[in-house]
């Protein structure tokens, strides 16, 4: 799915008065793996108040960054052969009406999901009547298929923070009664598929709150899919292949290295072919590194780095390892943040014996706000 089809879903929630949305919600004591309560119904019979709360909770759901927060997992068999894939197929199709096969759907999720807090799970079911796009690209024409879809969210239940409440009987602060709060959703999963503005069984979109803790035992356990890295992770195997061989080789300078592997990054995603979104494989990340300076006596630990974190078959993406933001330079004492196009303008010299990072003062500076002019001192100067 893209950003433009998930947002197409997510704004549908804002109009849930439509009757084909069921709700199912199911709380477990998590250290107990014991369901405490549940409940069935439609979305349109509950109190407004509370409906917005579900709304926020399940939108949640679907925020975030592609590859980053939300990832897009295929099943690792066919369908034929998918005892998961069929499973969630038939949750979808009893229209959250089934008892028995709910109570296998939260046994799935209980016996999988890690933790021991307590949690609620939240599930949806809604037929979406999907409208087409006219030749014009604004008009619409009459809809070619209706989505069905379940779209599940998993969310931590805490005790309040304790805290002094106003209370207004007795005209005092004390200490507030705490409950059982509700949290945005740890995990959430949404299926089938909804690629090309049409249903994709053979896929489901899968959030994450934190893109270091994706849960894979919801990937692989419950929802039987393939594990998809996260941009963040990715971004991290990557730094760490660096960071080994700079640490075996103290002759590198870890600046000049970082800015070149993030140049060729770019010239690589500006030069891709169509759509296609280049990867890198081990030898493909080995000449990266080599085209940004790495000698050849030091990749094989890039080899083996990256087999170890990967194996033999693994593949980074290059738009996920490449940085979005600024370079940064970072000490105990000192943070310079360098644009990407402005990088090349930072040299590397060695003054008075040390090695040092050159910034040109061509234009006027600002330290905490303040600037000072020192374009004329330094015309003053070339004269």
């Amino acid at each position: 799915m893209n950003n433009s089809e998930i947002l197409e879903l997510k704004k549908r929630l804002k109009f849930c008065d439509d009757a084909s949305f069921k709700i199912e919600t199911c709380y477990v004591i998590g250290s107990e793996k014991r369901i405490q309560s549940r409940m069935n119904t439609y979305l349109t019979n509950i109190e407004d108040s509370d409906r917005h709360k579900y709304i926020e909770i399940l939108k949640k759901g679907l925020s975030g960054v592609l590859n980053r927060n939300l990832l897009n997992l295929s099943f690792e068999r066919s369908m034929e052969g998918d005892d998961a894939q069929k499973f969630l197929l038939a949750v979808r199709d009893s229209e959250l009406s089934d008892r028995e096969i709910l109570d296998k759907f939260y046994e799935k999720i209980i016996n999988s999901y890690s933790t021991i807090g307590n949690y609620l799970i939240v599930t949806i079911y809604d037929a979406y009547d999907v409208m087409r796009e006219g030749s014009d690209g604004f008009s619409q024409r009459e809809s070619e298929e209706v989505f069905r879809y379940i779209f599940t969210c998993i969310c931590p239940v805490n005790l309040a923070k304790a805290a002094l409440s106003y209370h207004e009987d007795e005209n005092l602060f004390a200490a507030r009664v705490r409950d059982w709060v509700v949290e945005m959703p740890d995990v959430g999963f949404l299926f089938p598929a909804f690629n090309d503005r049409s249903s994709d069984v053979n896929s489901l979109l899968y959030y994450c709150k934190d893109p270091l803790l994706i849960h894979p035992e919801i990937i692989n356990e419950c929802l039987g899919c393939v594990e998809e890295m996260t941009s963040v992770e990715e971004n991290r195997i990557f730094k760490n292949v660096i960071e080994e061989f700079i640490n075996e080789a103290p002759e590198y300078d870890t600046f000049e290295v970082v800015r070149n592997v993030q140049d060729n990054l770019s010239e690589m995603l500006e030069n891709k072919v169509f759509c296609d979104e280049p990867t890198l494989d081990c030898t493909g990340v080995k000449e990266l590194l080599k085209n940004s300076g790495v000698k050849e006596e030091h990749l094989p630990i890039v080899e083996e780095k990256f087999g170890n974190e990967l194996g033999e078959k693994g593949i980074l993406h290059a738009d996920r390892i490449k940085e979005k933001g600024r370079l940064e330079v970072k000490g105990e004492n000192v943070k310079i943040s360098v644009k990407p196009e402005a990088s090349s303008l930072v040299e590397i010299r060695m003054i008075d014996g040390r090695k040092c990072l050159v910034i040109p003062m061509d234009s006027d500076m600002e330290v905490n706000g303040i600037i000072k002019k020192i374009t004329a001192k330094l015309e003053e100067e070339k004269q």
